[in-house]
């Protein structure tokens, strides 16, 4: 299960991330070349390092390699960008999430080892259009700490059963979303619906709720399902 988080550059987005992570309680260690962006948010990471990214031993000593995933924010420093990616993946870094403004910067980023790429601003932007033109419950939920959707694979001891059988609503206070199932979804599905074996559930709760229930049944939540990806025409 994920545990710790790396945030290299604490321009608006990686200290807006940094922030986010830390307050949902995992540990997050950030770098960046400028002190004065790292003392607003310094209560809120686990470690601060002052340091240039594009050295190897700066990454080394800052313990990002220790980290379940590190996340390359400097999307508009694109040659510090590249270089940091290529270095943490020379250093083999676990899992790379890397900031991209443009399709080409994307490309480049893939090449040379990042797991994923985040388009922040057109990713924002589509999280807008979607609430302009949804209920007022997918703002709540997008807006509130206090809820959180998770993509997990389905536990052995929901094989066979059908979701009126399960309850999960009664039992874990979480709803499952969408079922995942040989590459198709069943989007809200019937309370008839079984759980087979290899299915992936989309599910939302309260945090700690979600967090309880991964931990009853040892779940790890997939990278990259923490937000709302759900809205994002990922899942749906």
């Amino acid at each position: 299960m994920v545990k710790s988080f790396a945030v290299i550059g604490l321009g608006r987005f990686g200290s807006s991330l940094a922030t986010a992570l830390s307050k949902l309680g995992y540990a997050v260690l950030a770098i960046d070349k400028n002190e004065e962006k790292i003392q607003p948010i310094k209560e809120y990471l686990t470690h601060a390092n002052v340091g240039d990214s594009t050295d190897k031993e700066v990454l080394k000593q800052a313990g990002v390699l220790s980290c379940d995933v590190v996340i390359v924010a400097m999307g508009e420093r694109i040659s510090a960008s590249l270089i940091t990616t290529l270095n943490l993946k020379e250093l083999g870094a676990k899992y790379i999430i890397a900031k991209a403004n443009h399709y080409e910067q994307a490309r480049i980023l893939e090449k040379i080892g990042a797991d994923r790429i985040v388009y922040p601003e057109r990713d924002s932007a589509i999280r807008l259009a979607n609430q302009l033109v949804s209920s007022d419950i997918l703002q709540f939920i997008e807006a509130s700490p206090d809820y959180m959707v998770y993509e997990v694979q389905a536990p052995k001891e929901f094989f066979d059963k059908s979701l009126h059988d399960l309850n999960l609503r009664r039992t874990h206070k979480i709803v499952v979303l969408a079922i995942r199932r040989d590459g198709t979804s069943i989007i809200i599905p019937e309370t008839t619906h079984s759980i087979d074996k290899g299915d992936e559930l989309v599910i939302i709760g309260k945090t700690d709720d979600l967090r309880t229930f991964m931990h009853a049944f040892k779940l790890e939540p997939r990278i990259g399902t923490l937000g709302h990806e759900l809205w994002h025409g990922h899942v749906m």
